[in-house]
Formats: C-alpha cells, sequence, structure tokens
C-alpha cells in the first residue's frame, strides 16, 4: 500500500486539479463558442502543425496522450466533419496511415490560436510572474516524466 499523502502533497494535488479543471473548461468552452472547436480538435492540429503537417497515427496518439483508437477516431471526425485532416497511406510503407492537415485545417488552427493565447493569458500567464511559470514548468515537466503514458503503470494499489 502507498503511503497516506501529507497535507502538503494532499493541497498542491487539489490545487492542480482545481487549477487545470478551470483552465480546461474556459479553453474548451471559448473554443466551442466562437469556432465550433473541441479543445482535442484544437490539439490535434496543433501537432500536426508542429510537425510539419503530418504525422503517423502511432505518434500522433502519443503525442496527445490517447489510445491509438481513440486516435483514430477522432482524425476520421475531423476528416468527416470539418475537412481539417486528411489520412493517407504512402507506398512506401501501406502499413502506416498518416494524418494531414489540409488548408482548411491551418485556417481554422490559425483562427484558435488567438482565442488559446487570450484564455490561457486571461486565466492563468497574466496571474504569475516569469519566475513563477518557469518553475511551474520545471515541476509540471519532472511529473510528466516520472509518470508513463502507458497502460503497464501500476501505483501500488
Amino acid at each position: 500500500m502507498p503511503p497516506e499523502m501529507s497535507p502538503t502533497q494532499l493541497q498542491a494535488w487539489r490545487a492542480l486539479y482545481r487549477a487545470d479543471t478551470l483552465l480546461f473548461t474556459h479553453i474548451e468552452n471559448t473554443l466551442r463558442t466562437r469556432l465550433k472547436m473541441s479543445y482535442f480538435e484544437h490539439e490535434v492540429l496543433r501537432a500536426l502543425d508542429g510537425a510539419g503537417g503530418r504525422m503517423r497515427m502511432a505518434p500522433l496518439a502519443a503525442e496527445l496522450m490517447i489510445s491509438r483508437s481513440g486516435a483514430t477516431r477522432l482524425i476520421g471526425k475531423l476528416e468527416d466533419k470539418d475537412g481539417w485532416v486528411v489520412r493517407r497511406n504512402t507506398p512506401e510503407d501501406r502499413r502506416a496511415t498518416w494524418a494531414e492537415l489540409t488548408d482548411d485545417g491551418r485556417k481554422a488552427l490559425d483562427a484558435a490560436r488567438p482565442v488559446v493565447e487570450a484564455v490561457v493569458a486571461t486565466f492563468f500567464a497574466d496571474h504569475v510572474s516569469n519566475a513563477d511559470l518557469h518553475a511551474s514548468s520545471r515541476i509540471l515537466e519532472v511529473l510528466a516524466d516520472a509518470n508513463p503514458n502507458d497502460e503497464g503503470f501500476d501505483c501500488g494499489l
């Protein structure tokens, strides 16, 4: 059985959970209201753009921290509903499916950038000093690196 959390650990966890939930809700609601886009759809477009416009499905799923089947469903939705993404196979590797950002997808991402930046600034970054932002980034990277994104992780319960 893992050790009981200290009051400081519990307080930090609750603060992280609360802040994350509030920020996510603000971003999700604002993107949906203004652009008819979910935050996860935005993240797909952002990931593809960051990878030069295309990614194989497995690395995309890993980048998004979702299952391969979840990534496939999400890409299918973006392909069918919005035309923001297309799936392609390449002659070099017929087994691999690639997700590619379309011109409409780039336009949607460009429209979403100022919305996401405004929400993040308004509800997060404008309230914290640069020194605290740097410290928070380091702490959150340590946490992310310490927690594998796979199904084999066991917390000891």
